[in-house]
């Protein structure tokens, strides 16, 4: 059967030349340094990175301490790209797709909500998306969600949308059974994953010329947020209070395909409309237990030379 489109009228580059992507990425490196310093699941908001710029300076007794223990964050800012926690903005391999069985295959719908609203003349939208735990092989702190356009209608963009908030939570809903009340579908632990503001958007188009195309629409979560899919499954919720055109992404379509959402017209709206219909979505993960040691995994030498550098700073 062939493949219609459906066309809805429902309407980090690299680390380091980019301000904004290199704040999230801050952000991100000072999470997991608490984490490890604390051992324990005490999960910051939000963080500023603040780094030493001067080449040398003195400590009270005049020593001069070395520029290399003012750079560690970022340091470790390197071993976690290295090692998969962090992906520049280009096509990348996601941890976990959802639905799995839409890995590498095209799906059978497209859509254009949450992030293209206003090719359909909509000025704001909330959009909440499910996501069945069974499709999660397990835990893990979520750094990154990834989309791509749909091999059909979809095309390559760049674009900044103006004003958008992403939140993550666990739920109780259940695939295609989401409340028409958004707030009812909210889990306990709803954390802001991407404070709202400005979000930079884009895809090359690559990818097969039938699908699917290469997941490279990234968002990169300002807070990472840990998923434990013994306790539900997982909510996107996203709030679009200022319009914006990307692309088409692709979707899925079918019931207990692991996705649904419910979503509207009017971002200040209580409630919204629900069917099975959902995008294709990668995320991700560092997986648990052990997330800082995880990450650190073949670095223990750096985390020796941070030890080094700070009892020098105390000498």
């Amino acid at each position: 059967m062939a493949r219609g489109i459906r066309i809805e009228y429902d309407p980090y580059r690299p680390y380091l030349p980019c301000a904004g992507a290199r704040t999230k990425v801050e952000s991100f490196v000072n999470f997991i340094l608490d984490k490890a310093k604390s051992s324990g699941p005490n999960w910051p908001t939000e963080q500023t990175l603040r780094v030493n710029t001067e080449p040398k300076t003195k400590t009270m007794n005049n020593k001069v301490k070395s520029i290399t223990c003012g750079f560690r964050r970022h340091t470790l800012l390197g071993a976690l790209l290295l090692l998969g926690a962090i992906n520049p903005a280009d096509a990348i391999e996601p941890t976990i797709v959802v639905p799995n069985s839409a890995r590498t295959i095209e799906g059978d719908s497209n859509n254009s909500w949450p992030f293209n609203i206003a090719a359909g003349g909509l000025p704001s939208q909330r959009y909440q998306q499910v996501y069945a735990a069974s499709q999660f092989g397990g835990g893990g702190l979520i750094t990154q969600i990834i989309f791509r356009p749909d091999a059909f209608a979809g095309q390559a963009f760049t674009s900044t949308l103006p004003d958008i908030q992403i939140d993550l939570s666990t739920t109780s809903a259940a695939d295609d059974g989401l409340s028409t009340t958004y707030a009812n579908n909210v889990g306990a632990d709803d954390t802001v994953v991407f404070t709202r503001g400005a979000l930079t958007l884009s895809s090359a188009f690559t990818g097969p010329p039938d699908g699917p195309k290469d997941f490279d629409i990234i968002i990169t979560l300002t807070t990472p947020f840990f998923y434990n899919p013994a306790l539900g499954n997982l909510l996107l919720d996203v709030r679009n209070f200022g319009g914006g055109t990307t692309t088409f992404f692709d979707a899925v379509f079918t019931t207990g395909d692991g996705v649904s959402r419910v979503y509207n017209q009017d971002v200040n709206s209580g409630t919204g409309s629900t069917d099975t219909l959902g995008l294709v979505t990668g995320f991700i993960i560092v997986p648990e237990p052990g997330t800082a040691a995880l990450l650190l995994a073949g670095g223990g030498t750096l985390l020796a030379w941070f030890g080094g550098c700070r009892r020098r700073q105390r000498h």
